[in-house]
């Protein structure tokens, strides 16, 4: 002999699963989100990777469709850096480089930029796409949307760093140096700039070097 219950009861044991299961879902968000914002807020923060470093060092893209190629051999004698396309294999030559320098992908993996200490007395970057290697001087960007600038990326001792991506399209960048001639003055300016040519001014610090 079968034993039903009164609909009542149905309803009422229907309602009480809706809610248990819509508590284990809220549980499971309130567990992950931290977990996603944190996983956000790294990706966005590339580490900047300091070459050279060996013979031979490899920096992944975020995404692993590219692969910047740094070779040093024989004691650094050439210095060159490439970028493989790991589904194909295939390599083209970025640039060759005559001092040390500092690459870090952007989040999104379509660009990297390239500190280029090219010599004692000067620092340069450059922003390059990864599918068409175009180049983007970043002492040209700032120049054009900060003029005042062009007085201390022209000085005697000029050292211009990108220092993080601060997300897909924008940099955290500081430019600082001193002049050559007395009375010596040394100089700190911070930006915020975006690749649509936005350049904020974070910060900017001048004052006389002790002789």
């Amino acid at each position: 002999m079968s034993h039903r219950f009164p609909r009542s009861h149905g309803r009422f044991q229907y309602r009480v699963n809706v809610m248990i299961w819509r508590a284990l879902i809220v549980s499971i968000l309130l567990i992950h989100l931290p977990c996603a914002a944190k996983s956000q807020v790294k990706s966005a923060h590339r580490p900047v990777v300091d070459l050279p470093r060996g013979a031979v060092s490899r920096i992944p893209a975020p995404d692993g469709r590219w692969t910047l190629i740094f070779e040093c051999p024989n004691d650094c004698s050439e210095r060159k850096l490439w970028i493989e396309d790991n589904p194909s294999h295939k390599r083209r030559l970025v640039k060759e480089y005559e001092r040390s320098l500092s690459i870090s992908w952007a989040p999104d993996s379509r660009l990297f930029f390239v500190n280029d200490a090219s010599g004692s007395t000067e620092t340069l970057c450059y922003i390059y796409d990864a599918a068409t290697l175009k180049e983007t001087d970043l002492a040209l960007l700032i120049a054009a949307g900060d003029p005042e600038s062009t007085e201390f990326l022209n000085v005697g001792h000029s050292y211009l760093n990108a220092k993080r991506w601060i997300n897909s399209h924008e940099l955290f960048v500081v430019l600082s140096g001193h002049t050559d001639e007395p009375p010596l003055r040394g100089f700190t300016l911070r930006y915020r700039v975006n690749l649509n040519g936005h350049v904020q001014k974070l910060s900017q610090h001048s004052e006389e070097e002790a002789q």
